[in-house]
């Protein structure tokens, strides 16, 4: 295969996005025909059945091990050619992807083959793209496995089965205005949604205007999951008022993880006085022992959201 590919696994985006910038100019699109690999016209012997060999090659079990095989013997890839990539992103309408520090912003529009997703991916957030619901959905085809730690969706559709085959192995998510759908179209609940991925440990999210996947009982259902005891961080942005905040409030302060709660402009007075009760005790309070989270809304006096942020920061985090 004509792609060098380089055997270090960036681990995390961070890093990911350091490799990009110190690049130079990465807006240069590389060919798609330099991804292009023409099939041995020689037999291969082995010292092993091929029967053996040909399921070796169709069930790599992890991309690094393929990207050695490949390497190795470009048998594997003519038997089931597939790219690596760490970095998949789309930006200025095109869906492009890093398959080396040598290799990025290569577009996939005209790739032959199939793609292993690993580490990075990010589908919206760009001012200029455009692009429908079912972007990621009608990608899909084209991705051989995803191993997708730190993902990050914008106004994008998705049946359960899609979002979990997306969604895995996320560990960082960041959703904005996101649709999950079982397969009766009918869209799924926001803890069910929370439920479905059991390994994201850091959650941004972004709900719509209006709202329906919050209920009244939202919360109840969310603190019936073991597992919301292991996020570090659970950001919730424009949430609606049917969020039960003191049922919540009340699990944060038995909680070890980092909080953020900014509320829609849509809600009552009282529900604002609620909102203020809560943030006054945490201003007035003299010590925690837990990390106090960070809470706004829109009528929100600029001087205690400036309070609470200090408070926030003096106890090591910066919402």
């Amino acid at each position: 295969m004509d792609t060098p590919e380089s055997e270090g696994r960036a681990t995390s985006s961070s890093s990911l996005k350091r490799k990009r910038s110190a690049s130079g100019d990465s807006s240069a699109v590389i060919p798609a025909k330099r991804l292009r690999f023409i099939a041995p016209n020689r037999r291969y012997d082995f010292d092993f059945p091929d029967s053996l060999i040909y399921y070796i090659a169709k069930n790599p079990t992890s991309a690094k091990l393929y990207k050695k095989l490949i390497k190795v013997c470009k048998y594997f890839f003519w038997k089931n050619p597939i790219l690596v990539t760490y970095w998949l992103t789309y930006a200025n309408n095109e869906m492009k992807a890093d398959f080396s520090e040598f290799e990025q912003d290569i577009c996939l529009k005209n790739v032959p083959y199939k793609f292993w997703v690993c580490d990075y991916c990010c589908i919206g957030f760009d001012a200029n793209s455009t692009f429908k619901k079912d972007l990621v959905s009608s990608f899909l085809p084209c991705i051989y496995r995803c191993e997708i730690e730190d993902l990050t969706l914008q106004n994008q559709e998705l049946t359960t089965d899609e979002f979990l085959f997306v969604a895995a192995k996320a560990a960082r998510v960041c959703f904005s205005d996101h649709t999950v759908v079982n397969r009766d179209g009918k869209e799924i609940a926001f803890e069910k949604l929370v439920e479905l991925i059991p390994d994201v440990y850091s959650l941004k999210y972004f709900f719509k205007h209006n709202d329906k996947t919050v209920t009244a009982k939202t919360v109840k259902e969310l603190l019936k999951l073991p597992r919301l005891q292991n996020f570090a961080e659970f950001r919730l942005f424009n949430v609606p008022e049917a969020f039960d905040i003191e049922a919540f409030y009340a699990h944060i302060k038995k909680s070890r993880g980092m909080f953020q709660l900014e509320f829609a402009g849509a809600i009552s007075l009282a529900y604002q006085s609620r909102l203020e009760s809560i943030t006054d005790e945490l201003i007035e309070a003299p010590t925690f022992d837990y990390i106090p989270p960070f809470i706004s809304y829109p009528e929100m006096d600029n001087e205690k959201c400036l309070k609470l942020y200090v408070v926030c920061r003096d106890n090591d985090w910066w919402p």
